[in-house]
């Protein structure tokens, strides 16, 4: 597929029976170590983490990884991000940081400096993954979540060794972080919500799979466990991508409500225990909260995008 040597009749057929049964491990081990051989590499980024998650839940939040990858960082960790757009109509990881002003064709170099001076970086999974392109046509014309969906979170070009992974659609946090565990990572976690989110949310229960230190754990955890309050679902929807910008950039800046600016912080908390920030996702979610109450998040993404993007664009997503 990755080599053009498969039509595209035949790859929608093999996506399509793939997703129909169930990809096995080994197949998406398979396609991981195609796309390897096929990628632009972005590293070693050093002591980086990835915090993404699968997508297409269908579930119309605003971004909550992107978000949380700036309050990370505002809060001591290193974020090499990696992502694409949204396959679902919403705002993709790639969506956000371009509405930002960021260039999507930024290469190795540029991103490496990005890191370096701001601690968090954004690989556009096209650019490093070029070979894509050639099932692009077979995954729209599936129109569901594929093995690409699965791999995609797993193939971050920097060869980070720590991530955090949300998975949804009933593909199971274990299963995540066991792939993660066999491709080599030291330290993952992969969670999920009770809703079928991709992330870790305060408006019902979550999952969770932590690979550390060559054991896995599972188990459940809920925002009242970290400290957090219980937010009513509709805090964490947007309707349409300028409202779920809003809620992005006011989640970091502190001005958006309760629920998705502790939403956020629960996902940066878990980012800063996988990078081990923090001793614990409590812990981590303590820090997120100061970096944004602090105005630390606020002033890292203004830096960001002072150097990265269009500063007017970011002024313009808070002007509304």
């Amino acid at each position: 597929m990755l080599s053009g040597g498969m039509g595209e009749d035949e790859c929608v057929a093999l996506l399509e029976s793939m997703a129909s049964r169930g990809e096995t491990d080994a197949e998406l081990l398979g396609i991981l170590d195609a796309m390897d051989e096929f990628a632009v590499k972005a590293g070693p980024a050093g002591g980086a983490i990835d915090m993404c998650g699968t997508g297409g839940d269908g579930a119309g939040t605003f971004n909550i990884s992107t978000a949380a990858s700036f309050v990370a960082a505002a809060a001591g960790c290193r974020v090499a991000k990696h992502g694409n757009r949204s396959s679902s109509g919403g705002t993709g990881s790639a969506d956000a940081f371009e509405a930002l002003g960021c260039d999507l064709d930024s290469g190795p170099g540029r991103i490496s400096e990005l890191l370096a001076r701001h601690g968090i970086c954004f690989m556009f999974a096209p650019r490093f993954h070029p070979a894509m392109k050639l099932v692009a046509g077979a995954r729209r014309r599936v129109g569901r979540r594929t093995a690409f969906n699965m791999a995609g979170p797993l193939a971050n070009p920097a060869g980070v060794e720590a991530q955090l992974v949300g998975v949804g659609g009933g593909f199971e946090p274990e299963r995540m972080a066991g792939l993660l565990r066999a491709r080599g990572a030291r330290t993952a976690m992969s969670v999920c919500s009770a809703d079928g989110d991709d992330e870790l949310v305060t408006s019902c229960g979550c999952r969770y799979a932590l690979h550390s230190g060559g054991r896995l754990e599972s188990g459940s955890v809920s925002a009242a466990g970290v400290g957090l309050a219980e937010s009513g679902r509709g805090e964490l929807l947007a309707r349409g991508p300028r409202e779920a910008l809003r809620a992005l950039v006011g989640s970091i800046d502190g001005t958006a409500s309760r629920g998705a600016r502790e939403t956020v912080a629960f996902n940066a908390g878990a980012g800063l225990f996988v990078a081990g920030e923090a001793d614990s996702l409590k812990e981590g979610v303590g820090m997120a909260l100061e970096a944004v109450s602090s105005g630390a998040a606020s002033k890292k993404l203004d830096a960001f995008v002072a150097d990265a993007g269009k500063r007017e664009a970011l002024e313009e997503i808070r002007d509304g």
